[in-house]
Formats: structure tokens, C-alpha cells, sequence
């Protein structure tokens, strides 16, 4: 008889312990799925966390001359490991009429006290002010690359002079405003107001304070507007590039890696970096990095217990269930069937079974994926199966198999039918 029809002869008469060995299979290879699918989702959300901390390296300009400017930004944002970046300027400007928080000026009729300070962002959600909480947007939206004419404003300044989104903000130099020369008196700007942010953390206040370094004081605008300025205060430097008097922000995608991030962008844009200075910014990551090496670590090792536990069960079930067939094996060995020829058997029987098993456990296992993502709280996003992953699991499944069938018969099938009988008695 062919060893393909005694394989399938015992797999459809030993019906009880073929559906048992059927649930195992399923059970155990569903096991496994699930715990590549776990460990793979959490890879997967550590590196989205890690990417998520504001992690970020500000370029200024040193002392030696150099500066943090278009052309720089030019290069560095186009770098591989840059996924973000934010330029920034600082000016100041007269509103007349306008109320701010009081502080040294107030009530003296000084141009200080209407001067607040402006501050234009490529991408205002990127400034350090909202990335460490101490700002937050209160109504309207951020202000983003695109825009020109745009403001933001605090929810103070708002409250005490009647303004709202989509209202009017007028700004202009006159003489006394700081940093501006006598030949920019009369340059006048004026903002549209698309969002008011609203501070969360108090900052001390001394008397000797003027209202323009005063966090409530601060207005934001589009960086489009701060180039109208600079090219106003600074008409030399017209066509040499715009210079990012606050720096340039530049946010990596691996927060852990700031330092050959660094070491990188040194290598790769031509830059004066002996006269520029760069700050490392990562101490929301190193706050959080244990809690990520734990999570990643986690996982490892479960999905290490889940791999053990589930061949060690497959592996003792199909070495004792292949021992106890003793009879069975001394019989076929003294008709005259080879050893290969009952070995071929047996691992048939094994893969008749586990194939449909097999199938029922990926169909079980993309069914409680979702189970998987809720697991995580939902970092992950949407946890899939990909097909490496099914088959690196289903392979170590086979693989199992394989190993422990061989071990079990080639145990039995090294003695003699007579000794095999022997242990039989």
C-alpha cells in the first residue's frame, strides 16, 4: 500500500484524535500569528513614539560671522533623516493703540508699550513654545509655510482689546522701536489674526521687564511676513538670502539618533560649522526613552514565550503520540516497509492535518487583529498580517513539526522489530 494512502487511511479512521490534533494546531500556530502580530505592531509604535517626541537640534548663528540662513536651510531640509524643520526670526514692531500686558512701560506713553514681540515661524506648531505645551492653540489655527499676512496672538492681548479670528492687526515702525534704524521709520505691515493661542505656564516677571518679553506679549506671523521686514530693516541684504535670526529647527526622524544626526548633516552640507552653533534638543526623549526600551523589550520577550511555549506543547504532544504507536510501527517495519517509508508516514499524517489548520488559524488570526491594535491602545494604527510574517510563522510551525516527528520515530525506528516488541510487553 503507497504511503500516501496509509497516511490518509489513518487521518480519516483516528477521526478523535485527528480534530484534536486539528484544535491543536489551530490553537497553537493562531498563538504564534498573534504574537508575531503583537511584537511587529509594537516595533512599529515604538518607532512612531520615538518619531512623535519633539526631539529636535537648533542651528544659530556664532560668533565668527556665519549664519542660519535660506541657502543653509536649503540643504539641511532635504536630508534623509530630516523629517521636519522650522525657521525662525524675532523682530519688534509698534501697534498703536494697542493694549498689552502691562510691565515696565505701562502708563509712561513710551513706544514700549505697545511694542510686542514678533516672532515668524515657517511653521508655528513647530515652535518650542507649542512642541513643550507652555502655548496651545485657544481658537483659529496655526500658522504654516504657505501663509503671508497671517498672525497669531495671545488670548490676553485678545480679551483686552476686543480682537477675533479674522480681525485686522496694524503694525509699523516708528522712531525707538528696538533694532530698527531711523531710515525704516514708516514701514507698516498689517495681519490678518487666524488664530489666538493661549499660555498654560506661568513665567516669572521682574519691574525691569519691558512688555515685549513678556510670553503674553508675543505675536506670531508667517515667515513670508518676517522676509517683508528683515529686506526693510536690511536692504543690503537683499539677494544675499534671508538670515534666520532665531535659528533654524530641524526635527530628525529618530530622536534617539541626534547625535549621528549631527555627525551626518556636518558631513553632508557645505557649511561654516566652525562658526555656527548647533543645540541639542532631545530631553522630552531621554525622559522617555526607558519607558520605550522596556516596550520594545517587552514584546521581544513575549513573543520569545509565546515561540517557546507553543513548539515545546506541539513538540511533547506529537513525540508521545508517535511513541504510542509502538505496535503499529513494529507491524509495518516486519511487512517489509523501509524506515524512510514509515518516517514519510507519519510527517504525511502530520501535514494532512496541519494544512487546513493552518488555514483556519490565519482566517482565526486576522479576525482578532484588531484585538492586537487595542492591546497597544491604538499606537500602532490599523495591525495587518503581512504575508513574510504568516509565512515565517507557518515555516517554524512545519519546522516543529518536522523536528519532532523525526526525533520521536527515529528513536523507534533504530531498534529491531523484536525489541520494539519487547518494550511492547
Amino acid at each position: 500500500m503507497p504511503t500516501t494512502k496509509r497516511a490518509w487511511l489513518y487521518v480519516t479512521r483516528r477521526r478523535k484524535r485527528t480534530a484534536l490534533l486539528f484544535l491543536l494546531f489551530v490553537v497553537l500556530t493562531t498563538g504564534g500569528l498573534l504574537g508575531f502580530m503583537l511584537y511587529a505592531a509594537s516595533v512599529d509604535a515604538v518607532e512612531a513614539l520615538r518619531g512623535s517626541i519633539g526631539g529636535y537640534l537648533t542651528i544659530h548663528a556664532g560668533d565668527g560671522g556665519a549664519w542660519a540662513d535660506e541657502a543653509l536651510l536649503e540643504q539641511v531640509k532635504t536630508l534623509e533623516d530630516i523629517r521636519a524643520y522650522n525657521g525662525v526670526d524675532t523682530s519688534y514692531l509698534y501697534c498703536e493703540g494697542l493694549s498689552l500686558v502691562p510691565a515696565r512701560w505701562y502708563g509712561t506713553g513710551a513706544v514700549g508699550e505697545s511694542m510686542p514681540r514678533f516672532i515668524g515661524c515657517t511653521d508655528t506648531a513647530l515652535h518650542e513654545r507649542f512642541l513643550s505645551s507652555s502655548f496651545q492653540l485657544a481658537e483659529g489655527r496655526q500658522i504654516g509655510p504657505d501663509d503671508e499676512g497671517k498672525a497669531m496672538v495671545s488670548k490676553d492681548i485678545a480679551e483686552m482689546n476686543g480682537l477675533a479670528v479674522g480681525d485686522t492687526l496694524a503694525a509699523e515702525v516708528v522712531p525707538g522701536v528696538r533694532d530698527w534704524p531711523e531710515e525704516a521709520a514708516g514701514f507698516r505691515i498689517e495681519f490678518e489674526i487666524v488664530g489666538i493661542y493661549a499660555a498654560t505656564r506661568s513665567e516669572p516677571v521682574t519691574p525691569t521687564m519691558e512688555e515685549c518679553d513678556l510670553q503674553e506679549n508675543i505675536v506670531f506671523m508667517d515667515i513670508q511676513s518676517a522676509k517683508r521686514m528683515q529686506s526693510a530693516k536690511s536692504p543690503n541684504l537683499t539677494g544675499k538670502g534671508f538670515r534666520y535670526g532665531s535659528g533654524i529647527m530641524l526635527f530628525p526622524n529618530d530622536p534617539a539618533k541626534m547625535a549621528e544626526n549631527i555627525e551626518r548633516m556636518k558631513r553632508q552640507v557645505n557649511a561654516d560649522w566652525d562658526n555656527l552653533l548647533i543645540f541639542e534638543n532631545s530631553a522630552a526623549y531621554r525622559q522617555a526613552a526607558p519607558s520605550i526600551q522596556r516596550a520594545g523589550t517587552f514584546s521581544l520577550l513575549l513573543l520569545a514565550v509565546l515561540s517557546a511555549v507553543s513548539i515545546g506543547v506541539l513538540s511533547l504532544t506529537l513525540t508521545l503520540w508517535t511513541r504510542e504507536r509502538l505496535a503499529e510501527i513494529a507491524i509495518l517495519i516486519s511487512l517489509g516497509i523501509s524506515r524512510r517509508g514509515i518516517c514519510g508516514q507519519l510527517m504525511l499524517e502530520n501535514y494532512l492535518i496541519a494544512a487546513p489548520a493552518f488555514a483556519g488559524s490565519l482566517a482565526v488570526a486576522a479576525v482578532l487583529s484588531g484585538r492586537v491594535g487595542s492591546l497597544l491602545g491604538g499606537a500602532a494604527g490599523e495591525v495587518t498580517l503581512s504575508a513574510v510574517q504568516a509565512a515565517s510563522v507557518l515555516a517554524c510551525a512545519a519546522a516543529a513539526i518536522l523536528v519532532s516527528v523525526l526525533l520521536a520515530a527515529l528513536a523507534i525506528l533504530r531498534k529491531k522489530p523484536k525489541a520494539i516488541l519487547t518494550d511492547l510487553s
